[in-house]
């Protein structure tokens, strides 16, 4: 559930930053509180629901099931969005499709760490490095007091390396370099990833809680993230957003970014344990990986002109902005539902399930 309502954030948060660009301040300050701690969730997340088992294979084994489920379907979407560029008119910012300069230069990009053919799949690339690290590192921390002493250890380190060397800015024209699959920021994410697996560990939620318990907590923590995240200003790597934005580095201020987005992923796990267990949302937030990638199809076709109309044909007061883009998160992932289905159904393999077999293929591993 903590899932579904995560891949929902994403869908909103991507159309309202559409509404953003055109200059509207509600959308702007909506964008803001959703990116202060809604990509930083679904690290916390992963970790919760990390498998120990998965860490006794070899590293072989490991790196083998990783790349199958992480990187294969990647590559799997980036070839999808490229042939579609070339048949549908899209927005992929600098690129200009189809053309064979835009081609080279989005390839060039994705190599390197900016997919612009599908930009939300880039959290596939950080997660498999995530998981990279948390393999080698969870061998030494083996103890509730080693896994606080990792999760301060790799927040101070990431923060300071990340702010030192600022390696991914398209401010100073810092997109391609140094930035493979991420690891730069998947040593600091690494940080929230152990949060997860401490929350585990301690079994947060396990057990279950009546609603009169975890509503009057999950307002307490919605008050904090509200009244935090505008503090949360000024050293931002990519200030035009003023905003947090994983994919560029960009955290903010030392101490208000991590109370905030602690807050913020705080609410939306007990929100989730006091909601019903609804199927069509559980068996959405199981398919995360897949949903992140589909989130291509509005964030580069879709968004982009229906935000212009919202904008040209609706007010900007704050009500018609979160009605607008409810609804277009509501109608985009009820889309995504048969795409999904017709995905696990003929190809699961190169969607992130690498062990099941298929019509047209046969398990991987």
């Amino acid at each position: 559930m903590a899932r579904f309502i995560a891949m929902a954030l994403v869908f909103y948060g991507h159309f309202i930053e559409r509404i953003m660009y055109l200059k509207n301040p509600t959308a702007a300050a909506q964008y803001k509180f959703i990116y202060s701690f809604h990509m930083v969730l679904f690290f916390v997340l992963a970790g919760y629901v990390a498998k120990q088992s998965d860490l006794a294979f070899g590293f072989g084994k490991f790196l083998k099931q990783r790349m199958l489920s992480r990187l294969l379907p990647f590559v799997f979407f980036t070839v999808v969005f490229m042939l579609a560029a070339a048949l549908f008119p899209g927005d992929f910012f600098h690129l200009k499709l189809p053309s064979l300069q835009g081609y080279f230069d989005g390839l060039a990009n994705t190599v390197f760490g900016l997919p612009l053919f599908c930009v939300p799949s880039w959290f596939l690339m950080i997660i498999f490095s995530v998981e990279m690290v948390h393999y080698w590192a969870c061998r030494v921390l083996t103890s509730d007091r080693k896994i606080v002493a990792g999760i301060i250890f790799f927040y101070v380190a990431g923060y300071l390396f990340n702010w030192r060397f600022d390696i991914v800015n398209p401010l100073k024209g810092r997109v391609i370099g140094w930035n493979y699959l991420f690891i730069h920021e998947a040593v600091f994410m690494y940080a929230f990833y152990l949060l997860g697996v401490w929350m585990r560990r301690k079994a947060f939620l396990r057990n279950g809680r009546p609603p009169m318990i975890l509503v009057p907590g999950a307002m307490v923590a919605f008050f904090i993230v509200l009244f935090t995240y505008r503090l949360n200003s000024g050293l931002f790597s990519f200030p035009p957003m003023d905003a947090v934005v994983i994919l560029f580095s960009s955290h903010g201020h030392f101490i208000w970014f991590p109370l905030t987005a602690a807050a913020g992923c705080l609410m939306v796990l007990l929100i989730a344990g006091a909601l019903p267990a609804w199927t069509p949302m559980v068996w959405m937030g199981q398919n995360t990986l897949i949903l992140m990638c589909l989130n291509g199809i509005f964030y580069h076709y879709i968004n982009p002109p229906m935000a212009q109309w919202v904008v040209a044909h609706l007010p900007g007061t704050p009500s018609t902005v979160f009605w607008a883009g409810f609804a277009m998160t509501m109608v985009s992932l009820a889309v995504c539902i048969p795409l999904i289905a017709m995905l696990k159904r003929w190809i699961p393999q190169l969607v992130g399930r690498p062990a099941v077999a298929g019509p047209l293929l046969k398990n991987l591993i």
